[in-house]
Parts: C-alpha cells; sequence; structure tokens
C-alpha cells in the first residue's frame, strides 16, 4: 500500500532556488550546478572523504536561508567503464560510496536539510546491500512505484519520494539551523587541491574532467592555480591529491 502522511504541498524545483508559499521545496540537481565543479565524482576521489560532510553543511546551511526543506543528492550506482555520466559516480567501490552518501547526509541534516538520495535510472544492488549492513537506511527518490517496489524487494525500506508527490513519506522539515560557520569558496578550493589524479602514469597533459582520457593527469576544474598546480604534478614537481578509483 503506498501510504502519504505529508498534508501539505509537494514541490520539487530545478536548480534556482525559490521561497515556497507553503508546502514543502525539494531542490533536484546537480551538485555542480550548486557549487563550481564539484561534483560526485570529483569527491569520490579526493584524499579527504570527510569533507563531503563539510560541504553538504555549507550547501545546506544556503539552502535553509533560501526556503528548501530537502536535497535529492547522490546516487545509488557505482562507476563503471561504460558510464555515460561519469561525473555522476562517486566511485567503483560500493563502499566508497555509501560512506560518501552516509558523510553529505549527516551534512545536510546537521544544516536542517531533509537528504534523500538520488535513486532514478541504473542502481548497482551491492550499494543498496551495503547501506543495509550498515542499517543506513536513507530516504530515497525514485522514478516511480515500481522502483520504489524493486528497493523494497532488496530489503531497503525507507521513505520513499517522487518528483509528483511522496510515495511512502513523512514529515521532512527539520526544525533546526547550523550555525557552523563555512567559507564556500575555501571549501571548493579545498576539494579541488585535493582531487588531483594520475590517470595514466606514463603519459602527458591534463584532463578536465574526463576520467577516460589518455592524459596523465585528471582535474576537475579549469580554474589557473589548479592547471598550475596539475602542470607540476605532471611533471613529477608535486604529487597527486586524489585516489585513481576505476
Amino acid at each position: 500500500m503506498v501510504l502519504s502522511i505529508l498534508t501539505m504541498g509537494w514541490k520539487v524545483i530545478d536548480f534556482v532556488p525559490i521561497l515556497y508559499k507553503e508546502g514543502y521545496t525539494v531542490l533536484d540537481v546537480k551538485l555542480q550546478d550548486i557549487v563550481r565543479d564539484i561534483s560526485n565524482l570529483c569527491l569520490g576521489v579526493n584524499s579527504n572523504l570527510e569533507l563531503s560532510k563539510d560541504l553538504a553543511e555549507a550547501i545546506g546551511i544556503q539552502l535553509k536561508n533560501l526556503g528548501i526543506d530537502a536535497i535529492v543528492f547522490g546516487t545509488l550506482d557505482t562507476l563503471s567503464k561504460d558510464d555515460k555520466d561519469p561525473l555522476d559516480r562517486f566511485s567503483t567501490s560500493p563502499y566508497i560510496t555509501v560512506r560518501i552518501l552516509e558523510l553529505m547526509a549527516e551534512g545536510f541534516a546537521n544544516a536542517g536539510i531533509y537528504p534523500i538520495v538520488d535513486g532514478r535510472g541504473k542502481i548497482d544492488e551491492k550499494v543498496v546491500k551495503v547501506l543495509i549492513s550498515k542499517s543506513l537506511f536513507l530516504p530515497i527518490f525514485v522514478e516511480d512505484e515500481k522502483k520504489m517496489e524493486y528497493l523494497r524487494s532488496l530489503g531497503y525500506n525507507t521513505a520513499f519520494y517522487a518528483k509528483d508527490k511522496p510515495l511512502f513519506g513523512k514529515e521532512i522539515t527539520l526544525s533546526w539551523k547550523s550555525a557552523r560557520p563555512y567559507n564556500i569558496k575555501e571549501l571548493r578550493e579545498q576539494i579541488l587541491k585535493g582531487s588531483i589524479v594520475i590517470l595514466n602514469p606514463g603519459a602527458q597533459g591534463v584532463a578536465i574532467n574526463d576520467p577516460k582520457s589518455e592524459a596523465k593527469v585528471l582535474i576537475f576544474s579549469t580554474d589557473e592555480w589548479l592547471l598550475d598546480l596539475a602542470k607540476k604534478v605532471e611533471k613529477g614537481e608535486a604529487p597527486a591529491t586524489g585516489r585513481r578509483i576505476w
């Protein structure tokens, strides 16, 4: 039976955060459209996964001030060689994927933003199994009831939401706010600096946002300071800071 105890409105918006007059407002947008150049993959290769939680809390503080109640984030899929959207995946590892989901969910919740994991599209059942093994039953955003029942058949029983309405939900408004100070610009640069990856040790060149490249070094922004640092890594004058996860 599909159940929703939400009595107020349900509105899912794309990217441009707006104030809502009534009901709940859910932000559904790629991470790199919120903080420039910071994709899921950028977080997944980073040498410090804990920054994922800081980033989520910093984003959440801003969204809370704009009247946003919840956010769709992350993925239940893992990176594969034929992936059409590699920047949307955290890792080839289901364990790293789950760890980042856990950290980001905590960060958003700390800021008073209800975290809903994006379960649309392809799902890696190994990710679901790891979530279950950790008793980490995060709310999930799905296309329809069919996807909800599929996840339930895997043993993942949680709150489910879709773009047109909650499917099996609960009150999503978190009443608190975070008072922690964050400098988004500095945090963004720290993440980018920690995500410089050696793709092909014997090659040359620097690739940007292309993990399938034949270049030696991979980075996730065209910022001049980052390109300069990547060239030093290419020449062996500086160490790579990120982890190659494929």
